[in-house]
């Protein structure tokens, strides 16, 4: 049977009422005016730190109080309740609920280890605990020791835990899915959509802190945001890194590129002779300008939250594993971000380019391999392990023709530039073979069959990963850029009718553009992230 008292907590919301008194708004008194202020507002608990603001509070409403106690431990920082004295005290203050560090730090502190301590908690105190966790296995580990709920808390704030902008989305979701207990989440709720978004996940309640209860904090966002934006009238490096060539330019305020520059890629000589020459290219540009704000670069691969690249190709050997972002600000001294060369071109078109007035653009870059992106309201949607929309790699023969991913069957290896390439010589096996999609489209202009049949049979295939991705995510337009297609009107008139031919009847119609930014996109969108993160501070 369920706990009465926890019950009073699903489905809501429990405002901490901590604050310091370097936030200018501190102690007792005010801590418990902030929790009387959030039980008008239809908080349904309160996260308080320490006896003497717990009491305060505990006068002040009459509302389920979770309790912690933070101390300071010397040479280790802060941790959440770490004594069972603690403990003791927080209950007489008028805890109702106790919350403890349930992370695996305990041991290596000469603490108690997590599930030892809630045993003893449970059994000297009898009241419920909440266990703050920052990984999957330690909120199992909590739940198996007795923890009457498993909080979010900690992720992102151990040093094994993976750090995030957000709300950890995919840490809830599985401890919810994975345990009979209530998960309660708690950590960099910035918003009311993460809030309803991590209850509709299966959180049993949410816990925000300084989004409701540090003015301070609060009013340092606005600052650091409106200085930004006069940051963002300085100029921005950006960087496209594909398979063949290694763009660079600056990008003013407006989103125009100058100073372009092109270097070749050369990458069979491996990853660090790659990020040689981006560092040269950008040593480069920065001769151009004294004022550069930040660096943005897009890059073929999967890049991480550090902007290391996650993994690459066989078009990219010894590219994956290289810690880009941080080799250039180690470098510069600038902030930079990096994405996937899909994603940001993407970006570069919703904002500037063919959909901008789209509330959801999906862009396709048919080069040397095929990138895509999804941005909606301006936002990249990123996947929970920044995999979303790996376009090229989308299976659309099972066991067909090997990929440089190394599976087979992907669309890459049917609709890429090398794709075309291949197909055009092979319908001319006694003529010279062609050494580049420049002849291919030489060929074209000039009616020549062999040209314009493998020209249809690229069509056809990419129709299928086009039409497959607007039954998944119903975008308000398609804007495809890259190599293929500078063939112009003979590519997007096969294109467009392979598409509706094969799409889901109420999406065939979806507009297929061209990208305006053509290959610049990806510069432009990578400017723009640059900017957005200087806006951040």
């Amino acid at each position: 049977m369920a706990d009465p008292l926890i019950e009073k907590l699903r489905g809501g919301l429990i405002v901490s009422c901590q604050a310091s008194a370097s936030d200018g708004l501190s102690g007792p008194a005010a801590m418990a005016d902030m929790a009387r202020a959030a039980a008008f507002g239809g908080a349904v608990g309160i996260r308080a730190n320490g006896p003497a603001d717990i009491a305060a509070i505990r006068a002040a409403v009459d509302l389920p109080i979770i309790g912690i106690y933070k101390r300071d431990l010397p040479g280790l920082g802060i941790r959440i309740t770490p004594t069972l004295e603690d403990v003791a005290e927080i209950i007489r203050a008028g805890a109702t609920l106790v919350a403890v560090d349930a992370t695996q730090r305990g041991p290596q502190e000469g603490r108690p280890a997590a599930a030892e301590y809630i045993t003893q908690i449970k059994r000297e105190f009898g009241v419920p605990v909440m266990a703050d966790i920052a990984t999957y296995e330690e909120g199992i580990a909590a739940a198996e020791a007795g923890a009457d709920i498993v909080a979010t808390t900690l992720s992102g704030y151990t040093a094994y835990s993976p750090a995030s902008i957000g709300p950890d989305f995919n840490l809830l979701a599985r401890l919810a899915a994975a345990l009979p207990l209530p998960i309660i989440a708690e950590g960099r709720i910035a918003t009311p959509e993460h809030a309803r978004r991590l209850v509709e996940l299966g959180a049993f309640a949410v816990v925000v802190g300084s989004m409701i209860t540090r003015p301070r904090w609060i009013t340092e966002q606005y600052a650091a945001a409106l200085h930004g934006l006069t940051e963002q009238r300085q100029p921005v490096i950006a960087i496209d890194i594909g398979g063949t060539k290694i763009a660079g330019c600056i990008v003013d305020a407006s989103g125009t590129a100058i100073h372009l520059r092109e270097v070749p890629t050369r990458a069979d000589e491996g990853g660090e002779a790659v990020v040689a020459r981006v560092l040269d290219l950008i040593t480069a540009l920065r001769s151009e300008t004294e004022h550069a704000a930040a660096i943005g670069v897009a890059t073929s691969g999967e890049v991480d939250s550090s902007g290391r690249i996650s993994y690459a190709t066989g078009f990219m050997p010894g590219y994956m594993g290289q810690p880009l972002a941080d080799q250039i600000r180690a470098r510069f001294g600038l902030p930079c971000i990096v994405e996937n060369d899909g994603q940001a071109a993407t970006l570069g078109e919703a904002r500037f380019g063919a959909g901008r007035g789209y509330p959801s653009v999906l862009g396709i870059t048919v080069g040397t391999g095929i990138g895509g992106g999804f941005v909606s309201d301006g936002r990249i949607f990123e996947g929970a392990t920044r995999a979303g929309l790996s376009l090229g790699h989308v299976t659309v023969e099972a066991g067909g023709r090997l990929c440089t991913c190394g599976r087979r069957g992907c669309l890459e290896a049917y609709a890429s530039g090398p794709a075309l390439l291949d197909a055009y010589n092979a319908a001319r096996p006694t003529e010279p073979a062609a050494a580049s999609g420049v002849e291919v489209l030489s060929a074209l202009l000039a009616g020549r069959r062999e040209a314009l049949d493998a020209l249809d049979t690229l069509c056809q295939w990419l129709a299928l990963g086009v039409a497959n991705t607007l039954v998944l995510f119903n975008p308000g337009v398609v804007v495809i850029g890259g190599g293929v297609a500078q063939l112009g009107e003979p590519f997007f008139t096969r294109l467009r009718t392979a598409v509706h031919n094969v799409s889901y009847p109420t999406i065939r119609e979806t507009p297929v553009l061209p990208a305006q930014l053509g290959t610049q996109a990806g510069l432009i969108g990578a400017a723009e992230l640059a900017r957005r993160t200087v806006s951040r501070g």
